[in-house]
C-alpha cells in the first residue's frame, strides 16, 4: 500500500480554515461605482471647461467629496488588513532544504520547503513563521529542531517572503494553505510522520492554536503538542495594533469593513472578527509549551494574559529573557525547547 492511499480520502477539506473560491460578482458596488464616477467628474470639469460656469457639476463634486472620503477610508483599510507587505525577502541558506509543491487554498500551487533526518527519525516538526516575517528570517530555529533529530518542513506562509497571494489576504486562506502542505508531506517523506508537532512563532502561534484545535487526516492522530514562541492570540488586538494613525477610533466602521471583506472573500465563512481570538478560536487538548518573551516589544502583555487565561491548565509556560523577533536565536530558547521535547519524544 502506499502512502497516498494511507491519507484519509477527501482528507485535504480540512476543519480549521474555510475553503470555497471567492465568487466572481459582476454587479456594480458602491465602492466601484464610486471608483469610476468621482474621477469622471474630474476629468470632465477638467476637460469641458464649460461645465466649469455651470452650477450642476460642482454641486455633484460637492456631494461626492463626502463620499470620496469614504472610499478613501475603505480602501485604507482594505490595504491595511488585506494586502500583505513582506519586511525583505531573505532566503534560506542552508543546501539541505528540499522545496516541494502543493495545493493551497482554490487549489494554488505553493512552494514550501523540507529538511530530513540525518537519524531516519519518523518524527516531523511543522514551523510557522510571524507576520511580515519568512522562512528565511526563522531558519536558525528549523535547523535546531533539524539538529535535535527532527524532519522539519516550513513554507513563507501565503503573502510573505517568496510566496504569492498577497491581494485578498486572509489567515483562513493561510490555514488552508498549511493543511494542504501537511497533506503533501507523507508524500515527500516517503511515510507517515509516528509523531508530529506545531512550532508557531507570533502570527505562527496563532496560527498553531487554530489547527492544533480542529486537526484533521493524518496528523489527528500524529500530534502530539504544538510550541508556541510569543504567540499572538486575538484577531482583533493584532488590526486594532496594526492600523495606521488613530484608525482605531474608528472601530464600529472599520468592523463593518472587515465583515464585508471577509464575507466576499469567504462564502463560507465560518469565524468572525469578534470571535477570531481564545477561547473562540480554539483551545488545544494536547501538551502544549509556551516560550514567551518577558518584555515583548510588539505585542506586548495582552495576547500572553489570554494564554495565561486559557490555555495554562495543559500547557508549560516559560517566561524567557528573548526579544520578540525571529532574526535574534538566544541559547536560553534553544534549552527550554530542547528540554521539553526530549520529554515529548522520550517520555
Amino acid at each position: 500500500m502506499t502512502v497516498s492511499e494511507l491519507i484519509p480520502k477527501k482528507s485535504h477539506r480540512g476543519k480549521s480554515a474555510a475553503y470555497e473560491t471567492t465568487p466572481i460578482n459582476w454587479a456594480p458596488t458602491i465602492p466601484g461605482v464610486l471608483m469610476i464616477l468621482i474621477p469622471g467628474e474630474l476629468i470632465a470639469l477638467i476637460f469641458f471647461p464649460s461645465w466649469r460656469g455651470t452650477f450642476a457639476p460642482w454641486l455633484l463634486l460637492g456631494i461626492s467629496i463626502p463620499f470620496a472620503a469614504w472610499l478613501f477610508f475603505y480602501w485604507k483599510i482594505y490595504l491595511s488588513v488585506f494586502v500583505t507587505r513582506s519586511l525583505d525577502k531573505k532566503k534560506i541558506i542552508d543546501p539541505r532544504w528540499k522545496p516541494f509543491t502543493f495545493s493551497g487554498w482554490g487549489g494554488e500551487k505553493m512552494k514550501a520547503q523540507l529538511i530530513e533526518s540525518e537519524t531516519g527519525s519518523k518524527d516531523l516538526v511543522l514551523y510557522l513563521h510571524g507576520y511580515r516575517s519568512s522562512l528565511g528570517r526563522g531558519e536558525s530555529r528549523c535547523l535546531h529542531l533539524h539538529d535535535m533529530g527532527f524532519n522539519v518542513v516550513s513554507l513563507d506562509q501565503r503573502g510573505f517572503g517568496e510566496q504569492k497571494g498577497r491581494v485578498d489576504w486572509t489567515i483562513l486562506k493561510v490555514l488552508a494553505d498549511i493543511e494542504g502542505l501537511l497533506e503533501e508531506v507523507p508524500k515527500e517523506l516517503g511515510f507517515i510522520p509516528e509523531k508530529f508537532w506545531i512550532y508557531g512563532h507570533s502570527m505562527g502561534g496563532f496560527l498553531t492554536i487554530r489547527l492544533s484545535s480542529f486537526p484533521s487526516s493524518w496528523w489527528e492522530k500524529s500530534l502530539k503538542g504544538i510550541i508556541l514562541e510569543s504567540p499572538a492570540t486575538s484577531f482583533p488586538k493584532i488590526i486594532e495594533k496594526h492600523l495606521p494613525g488613530r484608525m482605531e477610533l474608528a472601530m464600529p466602521w472599520i468592523r463593518h469593513i472587515l465583515r464585508r471583506e471577509y464575507e466576499r472573500i469567504h462564502p463560507d465563512l465560518n469565524v468572525r472578527y469578534a470571535n477570531a481570538e481564545l477561547p473562540f478560536w480554539g483551545i488545544p487538548n494536547i501538551p502544549t509549551l509556551v516560550v514567551q518573551a518577558k518584555d515583548d516589544e510588539v505585542l506586548g502583555s495582552e495576547h500572553f494574559s489570554l494564554i495565561k487565561q486559557y490555555l495554562s491548565n495543559n500547557s508549560d509556560i516559560y517566561l524567557a529573557d528573548i526579544p520578540h523577533t525571529s532574526t535574534v536565536d538566544k541559547t536560553e530558547r534553544q534549552t527550554i525547547v530542547e528540554g521539553w521535547l526530549d520529554k515529548q519524544v522520550n517520555g
